[in-house]
This record gives structure tokens, sequence and C-alpha cells, in this order.
């Protein structure tokens, strides 16, 4: 069997590719695998790792990696008469389904390609390297799209139930506000909270307290505080923080990343950037960060910004060197931010 598995949903792929490992079975899945993954390999070299018997096993995978999409990309180039087509010569690969004809059952030759999240996430439907591939006899193609909007959360309602636990209506939608469609992130957040519920049904209050994305919620709430020139509630989100476990030094790095991405998402907005592609160029893709941050980014002027990044700056080092220590850092930038004007 030939499989092509493409899209931007890399977390997908990994599972789909894991199982068809499992299906080999443990002890003969290292003896049985040979990936080719770079520039450095030729059409017959993958030939001849497709067409060998499996050794001491019913089947054997080759795995290759991001062959696919450079053959689209350079396909593309050499047709708009780039120079950038002799990165990769297509020599051999134009004609390559023709080369897999007749494999043997036994074989499992899954070709992998992986994008960034974006609608143009997979390779063209009509693109060079799915016609040379469709030469051959076998061919199954899989596209792998992130979920968004409402199938993120049709996608943790079934994570959830996979795991043999239930989550409330209100919980999903929490998730999904904090994490957004990072499925592998996700995952890793699930199976935690799962563990921790045990038999009873996952609550909001439960992903509040498990998730660590919702740490965040208290650095937006500082933020929204010290804007606001309340520096006495602005530490009690903090102290919050360091009750839970946070150091001081996570909570500076936080402070100063959330006014970093302030600064970028005015700055990009002046400039007419959608709020979706502010998302993607500043890296926030959970729905509750981008739209608190977009929301926060409005309220502070740029001489503002600049000054607290400054402040942050100097009570990092202040807290490294030494000269203040714990929560004095903390409540001396923050009496500083809250008086800036």
């Amino acid at each position: 069997m030939i499989r092509v598995f493409h899209g931007d949903n890399e977390f997908g792929i990994d599972e789909s590719v894991r199982e068809i490992r499992a299906s080999l079975g443990e002890d003969a899945a290292e003896s049985n695998t040979i990936e080719f993954e770079g520039r450095n390999f030729k059409p017959g070299e993958v030939e001849a790792a497709a067409r060998t018997v499996p050794f001491l096993a019913d089947r054997r995978l080759v795995l290759v990696r991001g062959l696919l999409r450079r053959l689209d990309t350079t396909n593309a180039t050499r047709v708009s008469g780039g120079a950038a087509a002799a990165q990769m010569s297509t020599s051999g690969w134009d004609k390559f389904g023709e080369l897999l004809v007749g494999l043997p059952d036994t074989t499992e030759l899954v070709f992998i390609d992986t994008f960034p999240t974006g609608p143009n996430g997979k390779l063209k439907d009509n693109g060079g390297a799915i016609r040379a591939l469709k030469s051959s006899d076998t061919l199954n193609i899989s596209v792998y799209p992130t979920p968004r909007g409402r199938a993120v959360g049709d996608w943790i309602r079934a994570r959830v139930m996979s795991e043999g636990v239930q989550a409330s209506p209100s919980a999903i939608a929490r998730l999904n506000d904090l994490v957004g469609p990072n499925l592998r992130l996700l995952d890793q957040e699930i199976r935690k909270l799962s563990l921790y519920v045990g038999d009873r049904v996952i609550q909001p209050d439960d992903v509040e307290m498990m998730v660590a994305p919702a740490r965040e919620a208290n650095i937006f709430a500082a933020v929204d505080a010290i804007l606001e020139r309340r520096p006495g509630v602005a530490m009690r989100a903090l102290y919050q923080l360091l009750d839970d476990g946070a150091s001081v030094q996570y909570i500076l790095s936080m402070l100063t990343r959330q006014t970093r991405m302030l600064i970028l998402a005015s700055h990009l907005r002046e400039r007419g950037v959608d709020e979706g592609e502010i998302g993607n160029r500043i890296g926030l893709r959970a729905a509750f960060a981008l739209r608190k941050t977009l929301e926060q980014a409005v309220r502070f002027s740029h001489e503002y910004l600049a000054e607290a990044h400054r402040s942050l700056g100097e009570a990092d080092l202040s807290y490294k060197s030494g000269k203040v220590r714990d929560r004095v850092a903390l409540e001396m930038v923050v009496a500083r931010l809250a008086g800036l004007r």
C-alpha cells in the first residue's frame, strides 16, 4: 500500500504513523522500518527499500518525509522560471510512481508532508507530486487539516471520551478558549485532566486548576489592574500565581512577554492587519489569549509600552543580581508600572 499523509495537522499525522508502526508489532517495528528525510536520496533508493521483503515479520514500513512538498514547490518554480528550481533536481521523481508499480503487499510506503497552519496547508490537488504518484497502482491519499472553530470543540469532546471520561460543555468551551487548536497540547491537558477527575465529569474549575495556559489569565488580570492603577489588585493576581508554585522569574518573564506582544499587536493593528493574522504573527492561537491581548493593546500608548518593557527588564536584572528578593521585586515593578503615565 502506498499512502500519502499531508496537511497542517502534524499531531494527527503522527498518530496515524504510530498506529501503522504499532500494527507491525513491537519486536518487528524497529528492524522493518526505514525513513528517508532531507534531500540526499534518490528514487531508486526509495524503490529498493519498498521492494525489500520484511525480516521475520509480516510487513515492512518505509517513511518518506517532506519529499512531495518540495517537489510541488520545485515544479511550480520551474514553471515560473525561477532560479531556485536548481535547489532540487526533479530528475526521476516526475515518473516516480511508475517505479512503484507492483510493490509487494508486505510493504507500507508512506509519504509524510506537514505544513504550517493555514488555508494552504496541504499539497496541491493537481500538483506534480500527486500526479507523479497516481501512476502507481495502489495509492491512498489522506488530508489532515487542523480543526478550526466549532470543530475544535468536537475534537476535544471526542478526545475526552477516548480517555474514558466525560466533560461538561462549559469545561470543553473553557479548554478550547484557553488552548485553542493546538492538538498536541490539548491531548496532554486532556490526559492530565482525565487522571485528575477519575470517575467524575470534568468541570470548568478543573480546567482552571490543571491546565497550564490558565495561568495566563492571572497575567491578563494583573495587566488590566495595572492599567487601571490598581496595584493591590494586580499583586493579588500575581500572589495567586506564586501560591500555585510559579516562580518570580516565571512571572517577570510572562509580564515581559505580554508587554512585548502588546507592542507587536498595537503596531500590526495600526498597519491594518486583521485579527487572525495578528494572532499568527505574534504566536497566539488560543482565542482567549488573543482576544485579551487585542483588547489591552488599544488601551496602552506606545510610550507607555516602551517604558513598561524597559522597567520589566530592569526588574528582572535586579532580581537576578540579588539586589532585591522574592515578592519585593514584583511589588516594586507593579508599583512602577501602575504609576507610569
